[in-house]
């Protein structure tokens, strides 16, 4: 991607020897600004040598060091390098764009999501983004250009691409409308095609094979969450926040989810939910959140998914990592990837195995599928719904679970 150099370079004799200087343009008016010493800019990056500069190439890569660094323009100000802004904007802890949006709006960004982004732009955008180019000169050229280039290395999905070029759209017009700018006149490309991958699900066989091999694992977490998933639909992260406190007898409250950089959180859809579960697996849940070593009388509600080091919240990589290798016995990599089987896949079978015996209202609120008609009903069910689902889970599901029991207990 090109673009026109911001800043002129000129070479001008002194008392004793020629210095090289530098005239800025502005952003906003194309104007050059007052010259330069390319060697204090050379300080003012940390570099005391007293070394002359004689080369204009030494002198040229000094001042995009310079652009670079924010030395020039604020990286927050419409003359700062379009660059360093888009990565200054999404680092959780040091934006005041989005300190700015979680004050006015608690929850609408999570560090998680902020995370993600600033991860995906500093490794594929930002690279690709010339350190002259000010945020005030990015047009809609630029941003089709940057997108060509990101199809064009074949490496990311469009639906990761379109992610990207929605953070950079998003922090580019947050700005550019701030400081007063027009925008209209700035377009974001048109979203590139994405292709729905398959709901990945195993066949009943598979599931059968699966859950016999989890249930005869000495680790017992694996078992336990997939079992769990497969009846109740809960995400990972809303499997990684429960405790023993949010398990009844024969019902789950689930009203958090646990996320590496937000912790504790409220679940998907900020709405809690009960989901009916076995009241024997609901012991074995308790059962084995017992089994922490790490329990001391301060601990009020002990985690069921507990991990073995220090006992607190288990890596978000535990329950795909486990399930990954187990699923390697049973299938090779390429077919695992191609079905896009993972440990979500569980929620999705959940679905399958329940829709058509209850209403879409009920399977909904129990997989935590919201609606903008429901939701004004959408944190309770009745007792009647409650036993519709029940009975589901016991005639479709129930028995896949029973049965890998059985086949241990016969094994062992």
């Amino acid at each position: 991607m090109k673009v026109n150099v911001s800043f002129t370079l000129c070479r001008i004799k002194g008392k004793d020897r020629y210095r090289w200087y530098v005239l800025f343009r502005n952003p906003e008016t194309g104007e050059r600004m007052t010259k330069k010493s390319v060697e204090n800019l050379r300080k003012n990056l940390g570099d005391f040598s007293r070394t002359p500069i004689l080369r204009k190439t030494e002198a040229y890569e000094i001042c995009i060091q310079a652009l670079d660094a924010g030395v020039i323009f604020s990286p927050n100000s419409l003359h700062g390098s379009f660059r360093n802004y888009l990565e200054s904007y999404w680092d959780w802890e040091n934006s005041p764009a989005i300190q700015r949006k979680i004050t006015i709006d608690p929850g609408s960004i999570g560090p998680d999501y902020a995370a993600t982004r600033f991860s995906l732009l500093k490794r594929h955008v930002i690279p690709l983004l010339p350190s002259s180019l000010s945020i005030a000169n990015v047009t809609s050229n630029h941003l089709r250009q940057l997108q060509y280039e990101l199809v064009k290395e074949g490496q990311l999905a469009n639906i990761t691409i379109n992610q990207m070029m929605s953070a950079v759209f998003t922090a580019l017009k947050d700005i550019r409308e701030g400081s007063g700018i027009p925008f209209s006149h700035i377009r974001p490309p048109k979203a590139l095609s994405v292709s729905p991958r398959n709901r990945g699900i195993l066949s009943e066989n598979e599931l059968r094979t699966l859950l016999a091999r989890a249930t005869r694992s000495t680790d017992r977490r694996l078992y336990l969450a997939a079992s769990l998933s497969l009846l109740t639909g809960m995400r990972a992260g809303e499997l990684r926040a429960l405790t023993m406190k949010s398990i009844g007898n024969g019902l789950i409250t689930v009203d958090k989810a646990y996320a590496d950089k937000a912790g504790e959180k409220p679940p998907k859809g900020k709405r809690s939910r009960h989901v009916p579960c076995p009241i024997s697996l609901c012991n074995e849940l308790k059962d084995f959140a017992e089994t922490n070593p790490y329990l001391n009388r301060e601990t009020l509600d002990p985690l069921v998914f507990w991990s073995r080091r220090g006992g607190g919240h288990i890596s978000s990589h535990f329950l795909p990592a486990k399930l990954q290798a187990l699923l390697l016995t049973m299938m090779n990599k390429d077919e695992l990837t191609t079905r896009n089987i993972t440990f979500h896949s569980f929620r999705h079978m959940a679905n399958t195995l329940l829709r058509g015996t209850v209403d879409e209202s009920t399977l909904r609120m129990t997989i935590g599928h919201q609606s903008e008609e429901m939701s004004d009903i959408y944190t309770h069910m009745t007792q009647g719904r409650l036993e519709l689902v029940r009975s589901a889970q016991e005639r479709n599901i129930l028995p896949f679970i029973l049965e890998a029991k059985k086949a241990d207990a016969a094994t062992s």
